[in-house]
């Protein structure tokens, strides 16, 4: 592989990696818009779904249809798996 190459790769993943991480802890949520999440990083859709499903493989999150249009982060799992136990104990 060209370094360049690499160090693009790396770079663009890197940058995925973290938006995910900057949205899941700003708007509290799960799961984002694969095309939304591309706009904001300014890069193709295509590129960015190919990150993902490598992310997918390395437990980052996962999608969440055959369709490939929405990725949720484990985190933002973790997040709403916290958010309803907190909710059961008020409601108790």
């Amino acid at each position: 592989m060209d370094k360049n190459y690499e160090r693009d790769y790396i770079s663009k993943h890197q940058q995925i990696k973290e938006k995910l991480i900057d949205l899941t802890r700003e708007n509290k949520r799960a799961c984002f818009d694969v095309a939304k999440l591309a706009y904001q990083l300014g890069m193709d859709i295509r590129t960015v779904r190919a990150h993902l499903k490598v992310m997918e493989v390395d437990m980052v999150g996962f999608f969440m249809d055959p369709g490939e249009k929405q990725f949720c982060t484990k985190e933002g799992i973790a997040l709403l798996s916290d958010m309803l136990k907190l909710k059961d104990k008020d409601g108790d």
